[in-house]
């Protein structure tokens, strides 16, 4: 049926920016086609998803021509995922409750982790 959505909202885009994280290269829209994995959406779905995250800094355009238009990540999936989390905490009614909360919420490797990354900031500031 026209129109009936076979994505969950976000989806597409989540899928075209972990494909375009893994090649860490620019891609044209056909090269994104290919290695998609499911169902592969048509060229012009790949291509309006692609602007749209232009429009959201999440994707670099580059090329004149349409047949030589290509696309990269404007950022690493690992600096998308700490602005994500930033963004969050900064959106937060009670910022303190929100580290607390997620931080009680973490592994104990993720936290020993987080201990290690912080320990050399308090060092700096203490010198």
């Amino acid at each position: 049926m026209a129109g009936e959505r076979t994505r969950e909202r976000g989806e597409l885009e989540a899928e075209v920016m972990r494909i375009l994280w893994e090649h860490g290269e620019p891609m044209s829209v056909r090269e994104v086609q290919a290695v998609f994995s499911g169902r592969v959406p048509a060229y012009t779905t790949l291509m309006t998803a692609l602007e749209r995250l232009q429009k959201k800094g999440q994707v670099v355009r580059s090329g004149e021509s349409p047949r030589k238009v290509r696309f990269a990540a404007a950022r690493s999936g690992d600096e998308h995922v700490s602005l994500s989390m930033m963004s969050a905490l900064e959106g937060a009614g009670d910022r303190e409750a929100a580290l607390l909360k997620f931080a009680g919420n973490l592994a104990a490797d993720d936290v020993e982790l987080l201990r290690r990354a912080i320990a050399p900031a308090r060092t700096r500031k203490r010198r």
